[in-house]
């Protein structure tokens, strides 16, 4: 069953009857759906310490939307848990959760063009400027790597990371999961979440809500696949 806090999150709109305010998605039986709070990596939740901070963090320059490492600092940063994507020029472009992400555990510092070091809460504001959800991504994104896993950016539209089973390689092997980020109390529609369902069937994965509540506190709910089979989606 739903938890009171993330039911209110999700709002039910049907074709015919229009939206009916904040209330829990229901089947045509009226019965919660079961948006199951569930532990989608099997780890007990086991949450690993961050790591001892390098001696000499490499440098990552920060233009405005992402960090680029380096060739020199590009293969130990990038090793130490598949991070950022090798561009032709051998530089390691990082994504923005990805750098604050390195910048928070001392892996990395920031400067801009010039040279000049920046702090991570520059960085921060300024990527909020562009995308006011940064924050609460970064959030499930720094729980994910806690994790020990493997997270790459998602397809967008909500579907903000690719999991990957520990030991997997990006690149290499597909991801497992796809991860829907969400703050607890906005709702959702029932048409999103069609498409959202589909979307992880059609690329073979399965979907996970991530719900970050006002503490910043990240839990993990799955759709019954009752309700997913009679709305006429799959998840594998």
């Amino acid at each position: 069953m739903l938890s009171s806090g993330v039911s209110k999150g999700f709002s039910q709109e049907r074709p015919g009857l229009g939206k009916t305010g904040d209330q829990e998605l229901s089947d045509d039986s009226g019965e919660d759906p079961n948006l199951e709070p569930i532990d989608p990596f099997n780890d007990n939740e086991v949450v690993e310490e961050p790591p001892e901070p390098e001696a000499e963090p490499a440098e990552a320059i920060f233009d405005g939307q992402k960090g680029y490492v380096a060739e020199e600092d590009a293969d130990r940063i990038s090793r130490q848990g598949f991070y950022g994507v090798r561009l032709d020029d051998g530089r390691l472009e990082l994504e923005s959760v990805e750098l604050i992400h390195l910048i928070d555990w001392k892996r990395v510092v920031a400067k801009n063009a010039a040279g000049k070091r920046i702090q991570m809460s520059y960085i921060v504001s300024a990527l909020m400027e562009r995308d006011p959800e940064l924050w609460v991504n970064y959030l499930v994104f720094r729980d994910l790597r806690s994790r020990g896993f493997a997270v790459r950016q998602g397809f967008g539209g909500g579907l903000g990371f690719r999991v990957y089973a520990r030991g997997d390689k990006p690149g290499t092997t597909p991801a497992k999961q796809l991860i829907y980020v969400l703050k607890e109390g906005v709702p959702i529609t029932l048409d999103e979440l069609d498409r959202v369902t589909e979307a992880a069937s059609a690329a073979r994965k399965k979907l996970v809500f991530a719900i970050v509540d006002q503490n910043g506190e990240v839990n993990y709910y799955r759709v019954s696949q009752t309700i997913l089979e009679n709305r006429g989606g799959e998840s594998e």
